[in-house]
């Protein structure tokens, strides 16, 4: 009896060490190797758009805010105005949860029976910027806002920043 009660204590103690492990884990992100540009099936980009998908890594035992602060936080830091300008028909970035067929390495395939649409379920947030006449139109959580060109800089671009000029809360 007494070994038994010893290993289910060892094994109470490993499992909290690895939920433990897991919770001190920072969130990574890695851009996904796919090229719009192969795709032959439909909705390929024009020269002034761009798509980037990331997918996130060790977003196990997060919080759905830890989650979404963190992919803000580094959306902030990578996020260029001169991208937005060099993109003006659409620059978008989409956040997805790491997978058994999400991951790092994920390509499309060429005949499109894999396509990154078909993993929509597994999108975390989406941003997007698009340039209409002298202003930046931004969708974010699903709503829109609207930033002048001349006042675009680093700060303007800021998802925190935004979503306070459009009313929301992020992760809400």
């Amino acid at each position: 009896m007494k070994k038994i009660m010893l290993v289910s204590v060892c094994i109470t103690v490993v499992c909290i060490l690895m939920y433990w492990g897991c919770c001190r884990v920072s969130v990574k992100f890695y851009l996904m190797p796919i090229n719009a540009w192969e795709r032959k099936i439909w909705m390929g980009p024009s020269p002034t758009q761009k798509e980037e998908n990331y997918v996130v890594y060790h977003h196990f035992c997060k919080s759905e805010r830890t989650l979404i602060d963190s992919i803000i936080a580094f959306n902030d830091r990578t996020i260029r105005p001169d991208s937005i300008k060099k993109y003006p028909d659409g620059y978008r970035r989409s956040f997805f949860k790491r997978s058994a067929v999400l991951n790092k390495d994920y390509r499309e395939e060429t005949d499109g029976s894999d396509m990154i649409y078909d993993h929509f379920d597994k999108r975390i947030l989406l941003f997007e910027w698009r340039i209409v006449n002298d202003t930046v139109c931004v969708s974010l959580f699903g709503k829109q806002g609207i930033v002048p060109l001349a006042d675009m800089d680093k700060d303007a671009l800021s998802i925190s920043r935004l979503s306070r000029v459009i009313g929301i809360k992020p992760g809400l």
